[in-house]
C-alpha cells in the first residue's frame, strides 16, 4: 500500500470519485490492521482469565473467529464509507472557498469577489500612490460603500493624520523612535458601514523585534461619518 500517503492527501483536496475510493481505502485497511490487534489483546486477556482459572468469562472474549472476521470487515467496511463520505464534503468546501470571481468597477478597479465568505476584495490606489488591501461585504463594491471609500481618499491626510497623532500618544510601542510613520496596508468596510484600518509602521531608528510575529500592529477604527472611534496597538497573536 506504498501509494496511500500521497494519493490520500490529494483525495481529500480534490472531491472526486477517485478520491471517495482511496479514503475509503484508508479508512477500510485502518480498521483491518487495528481489529485483529484488538482481537489479539482480547485473546490473551481470555488466556489470561483461563489460567487463573476465573469461573465467568466476558461473552466478548467467546467470539468465534469467523463471527471476529465478519465483525472487523463490517465495521471497516462503515468506517471506510464515513471516512470517504467526509473528505468529499470536506473536499468540496475547500474547493468552494478557494473560488474566485473576477470583477471590475469603474472606481475600485479590478477586484475578486468570494461566493463561499460573500466578500470582495480589491486593490486601490491610495493618494500616496501606494497600494492597499481594501475589502468589503458582498458580491462587488456597492454605492454605498464606493461612497465611503471617496470620502476616504478625500480626507485621505487629515484622517491618518488623526490616527497617527493618537496612536503615537503616549505610552505607546514606538516611544523610543525619533519618528514614526504610518500608512494603511488593509482596510474592511464592516457591514455597519464602519472602516476597520491596519497600519504598517515605519521608525527612524528602525525598531528590530526578535521574531516577526512580535511586531505589534496599529489598528484603527472610523466610523460611518469618517469620525475616529477606537485606535490600539494590537498583539499579533489578538488580531
Amino acid at each position: 500500500m506504498k501509494f496511500f500517503p500521497n494519493q490520500s492527501a490529494i483525495a481529500f483536496k480534490h472531491p472526486t470519485l477517485r478520491g471517495w475510493i482511496i479514503a475509503f481505502a484508508c479508512g477500510f485497511f485502518t480498521i483491518c490492521i487495528i481489529g485483529p490487534v484488538v482481537c489479539l489483546g482480547l485473546w490473551l486477556l481470555e488466556m489470561g482469565a483461563t489460567a487463573i482459572k476465573l469461573t465467568t468469562v466476558p461473552a466478548i472474549l467467546a467470539v468465534s473467529t469467523p463471527v471476529a472476521a465478519r465483525i472487523i470487515l463490517q465495521v471497516a467496511t462503515a468506517f471506510g464509507a464515513v471516512l470517504a463520505t467526509l473528505s468529499v464534503y470536506e473536499a468540496a468546501r475547500r474547493k468552494r472557498r478557494e473560488v474566485r470571481v473576477t470583477g471590475h468597477h469603474p472606481i475600485m478597479d479590478d477586484f475578486e469577489h468570494l461566493p463561499y465568505f460573500t466578500t470582495w476584495h480589491a486593490n486601490p490606489m491610495l493618494p500616496t500612490g501606494q497600494t492597499v488591501n481594501l475589502n468589503g461585504q458582498g458580491s462587488s463594491p456597492t454605492d454605498t460603500q464606493v461612497a465611503l471609500w471617496q470620502q476616504f481618499i478625500a480626507r485621505y491626510d487629515t484622517l491618518i493624520d488623526t490616527a497617527t497623532r493618537a496612536l503615537l500618544t503616549a505610552p505607546h510601542p514606538l516611544e523610543e523612535c525619533s519618528s514614526v510613520t504610518l500608512t494603511p496596508s488593509g482596510i474592511t468596510i464592516a457591514k455597519d458601514g464602519s472602516l476597520y484600518v491596519g497600519l504598517h509602521f515605519t521608525t527612524v531608528p528602525e525598531m528590530l523585534w526578535t521574531t516577526e510575529n512580535e511586531t505589534p500592529i496599529p489598528f484603527v477604527i472610523f466610523t460611518p461619518s469618517l469620525e475616529l472611534e477606537k485606535t490600539q496597538w494590537v498583539a499579533p497573536y489578538e488580531a
